[in-house]
């Protein structure tokens, strides 16, 4: 799960957060509790609002007519983030979901407020076009990766980007909230498939299946059975 370009966007996106925080006002927002599986964005709508992320993660859930299952979640988007794909300087239809995976704690921001900041700090544009090319280039990694796997590998692999992000618990356990669809959006394959891969899993002792949440037992056989 060694992934330079990820882990560059990610802080990239971070310090871009940040950086607008206060021209927008951040600290004065109020919060919001949103639950797993919870649709913050709609494929069709216009953005006028963008979540940043304060606990927890959300998914950007894209569909893709033919393809089995018809959806895959090629980034996700974790605290210190703003949820930012496409939706800066026009007034389009999302073209995606953006789907709580975790239960998290959010704060709306106004795109307008967004787009005022970003055209008064030149930086910060600059700042903006790198985070958006090294996230279209992990992207792109991402949806070639996948496409190439069978369905235990994508599947695999999807569940290890979720572990990577867990927030830890006290009782150590790898808990992933998600039920078997919302694992199949994610390395969009069918439910079915999903459901008969985790149940092969199961019986090899990778993961635990209960009502909505899968237990991951072995992370080194996740990750190998990944790659």
């Amino acid at each position: 799960m060694n992934d330079p370009v990820w882990r560059n966007s990610q802080s990239l996106a971070r310090q871009l957060a940040h950086a607008l925080s206060r021209p927008v006002d951040l600290a004065q927002r109020p919060r919001h509790r949103v639950s797993v599986g919870q649709t913050l964005i709609n494929t069709r709508d216009a953005v006028a609002h963008l979540p940043f992320v304060m606990s927890g993660r959300l998914n950007a859930v894209v569909h893709i007519p033919g393809q089995q299952g018809g959806q895959i979640v090629p980034i996700a988007f974790g605290p210190g983030e703003i949820a930012l794909l496409s939706y800066l300087f026009n007034r389009l239809p999302s073209g995606s979901d953006l789907v709580a995976a975790q239960a998290s704690t959010i704060q709306w921001i106004p795109v307008e407020d967004i787009e005022k900041a970003l055209l008064r700090d030149p930086q910060m544009m600059v700042l903006l076009v790198s985070f958006l090319g090294l996230r279209l280039r992990e992207v792109q990694a991402r949806e070639r990766a996948g496409f190439a796997r069978n369905v235990p590998a994508r599947l695999s692999a999807s569940l290890s980007r979720i572990v990577m992000n867990l927030p830890s618990r006290t009782d150590g356990r790898l808990l992933i909230q998600a039920t078997h669809e919302q694992l199949a959006a994610s390395c969009g394959v069918s439910r079915p498939k999903t459901s008969l891969a985790l149940k092969k899993m199961e019986r090899d002792g990778i993961v635990l299946l209960g009502r909505k949440w899968v237990e991951v037992l072995n992370t080194t056989a996740l990750q190998a059975l990944a790659n």
